[in-house]
């Protein structure tokens, strides 16, 4: 008897604790699992299914857990332990893998944009301080819409009470740093950003040496929400925007160079995606400004990302449901992490390594089928040159051309994403979801994001059940147009009839056009057969 008291004692001693603990671990699960929680998804039936699950296994536990009390018998005990500890187990680690994703995805749909203005001066300035600026002309874009070149910059000027009559505007930022260069005025109010703004800039390669920031002033505020009530279940457009920055700056400030635009378009029910690479030099009215007058589509990025997504709304007609900020510097940990990409350079170049240095740091590739690393993958993408030949260590007698780069990054991005369907581990899955969290801003937000979930799956399905690296089907498009010199100032002057072919393709990818069939087509078994790249053809203007 008193054998059986003492067994019943130890039994209820370990019992009492394993429930416990399996009672927070469920609790942790259930917090974890609603976070996938979407009133617009099939998610949200999956979601109530396994915290109901759940609850009715914590409540066959605890009934279970005293009926072997009241028994007192090993063999019920046994097993009781056996399954409680393997349910303990198995919550937990579904839990962490969870909380793991939901953090990289917490990061991935940040709700908040980041502005930053600084007060710059050049490198040899004596100003060292904003208490230093008393007299002193000091440069602000006039344009009330800019939030990080005039409304910061107001803010700083009646918090420090700055003489308005010192303040000299401008219409844009690249005549209001010639000025400072110039020393025709000794500060200005622009974007934290600048350095990677404006490096790409002739004459500014050097602005980082350059200039110095001797103030700034930062605040959040809620991103612009998606109005097209689209769900990455149906076909969607999808702007990406190539940032040059570190990856702290990318969260910190809304402006940016808007050198790199590609439009996507994507239709889920056909697993098919057009790309289109949009010049940096294309001259389109901007339409954040007040006067709406025609600029390069690069500058847009001074004024934040909604400010590129409606100026290319206007002049394509192509409605953009969501975008995406992604960092350049963080295209060399994500191919890295993929184990490098194989891609086929077209042409022999070389470029500067990722910290825009030649000399002993200039990444040399060679022409044809390769896999690139992180690096060379960068330069690459980067790389607007065509050298003569091999390019050696001769910097000159080069052509520039923006198409080139355009295309480049096209073959990147279809790259990568034929690589995403190798991955078979959890770790290389999170390693890829930090690296992207780190280095990605977007408007897609977490409800949209889990709705998306039906997308997701069908890409995996079919990425593992096509033995071809090309289970997205993808259409290259191409932006033709010609040269134009206003007051000594290049633009890129689109022609109407390739951007009529472009939207045309796109609108037929989004189900929202039928497309045309081709009656006629010709063949010969002596010429391989070649995909017309629609937009690219000769035009008049």
């Amino acid at each position: 008897m008193k054998k059986k008291k003492s067994k019943l004692k130890k039994v209820v001693l370990l019992l009492f604790p394993l429930l416990v603990a399996y009672y927070i671990i469920s609790c942790f699960f259930v917090n974890e699992i609603f976070y996938y929680n979407s009133s617009k998804s099939f998610m949200t039936y999956v979601v109530y299914g396994i915290i109901i699950l759940t609850a009715l296994s914590v409540v066959i536990f605890t009934i279970t857990g005293f009926k072997c009390i009241k028994k007192n018998k090993t063999k019920n005990y046994v097993w009781y332990f056996i399954f409680l500890i393997i349910f303990i187990i198995a919550e937990l680690f579904i839990s962490i893998n969870i909380n793991k994703i939901s953090n990289s995805l917490s990061k991935i749909t940040n709700t908040e944009a980041g502005y930053s203005s600084s007060i710059v001066v050049l490198k040899d300035s004596n100003i060292k301080s904003i208490d230093d600026l008393d007299d002193k002309k000091i440069g602000m874009i006039s344009d009330s819409n800019n939030i990080e070149g005039y409304t910061l910059p107001m803010e700083v000027v009646e918090k420090e009470k700055i003489d308005e009559k010192n303040i000299i505007k401008y219409d844009n930022f690249i005549e209001m740093i010639n000025d400072l260069y110039d020393s025709k005025i000794d500060a200005m109010f622009i974007s934290s950003s600048y350095v990677s703004m404006f490096v790409t800039e002739d004459g500014f390669e050097n602005i980082a040496d350059e200039t110095k920031v001797i103030y700034e002033k930062s605040k959040k505020a809620i991103k612009k929400q998606n109005t097209t009530g689209k769900t990455l279940n149906e076909p969607f457009t999808l702007l990406i925007m190539g940032v040059d920055s570190s990856s702290s700056s990318l969260k910190k400030s809304n402006s940016f160079n808007g050198d790199t635009l590609m439009l996507i378009t994507f239709n889920p029910n056909t697993m098919n995606a057009t790309i289109l690479s949009i010049p940096r030099d294309t001259r389109v009215p901007i339409a954040c400004t007040k006067s709406k007058a025609k600029n390069k589509i690069n500058s847009t990025g001074a004024y934040g990302a909604d400010c590129v997504m409606d100026t290319i709304t206007n002049f394509t007609g192509i409605e953009i449901d969501y975008w995406v900020k992604v960092n350049f510097q963080g295209v060399i940990s994500l191919v890295d992490a993929l184990d490098g990409i194989e891609v086929d350079v077209p042409y022999a170049f070389c470029e500067s390594d990722s910290k825009r240095r030649f000399g002993n740091n200039t990444i040399y590739i060679e022409k044809g089928l390769q896999t690139l690393n992180g690096e060379q993958a960068l330069a690459f993408a980067r790389n607007r040159h065509t050298w003569p030949a091999y390019c050696g260590k001769k910097y000159s007698n080069y052509t520039s051309n923006d198409f080139i780069r355009g295309q480049n990054q096209q073959q990147i991005v279809k790259a990568m994403t034929n690589k995403l369907k190798n991955i078979r581990s959890l770790s290389e899955v999170y390693e890829i979801l930090d690296i992207v969290g780190d280095n990605i801003d977007t408007n897609i937000d977490k409800n949209t994001m889990i709705t998306g979930f039906d997308t997701f799956k069908n890409i995996i399905f079919n990425s593992k059940n096509i033995n071809s690296d090309d289970f997205i089907g993808t259409q290259r498009l191409y932006l033709s147009g010609h040269d134009n010199m206003i007051n000594g100032i290049y633009y890129f002057e689109y022609y109407k009839q390739s951007l009529e072919e472009i939207v045309e393709a796109m609108e037929i990818n989004l189900a929202l056009k039928e497309p045309e069939m081709d009656k006629e087509f010709s063949f010969s078994i002596n010429r391989p057969y070649e995909d017309k790249q629609i937009g690219k053809d000769t035009y008049k203007y």
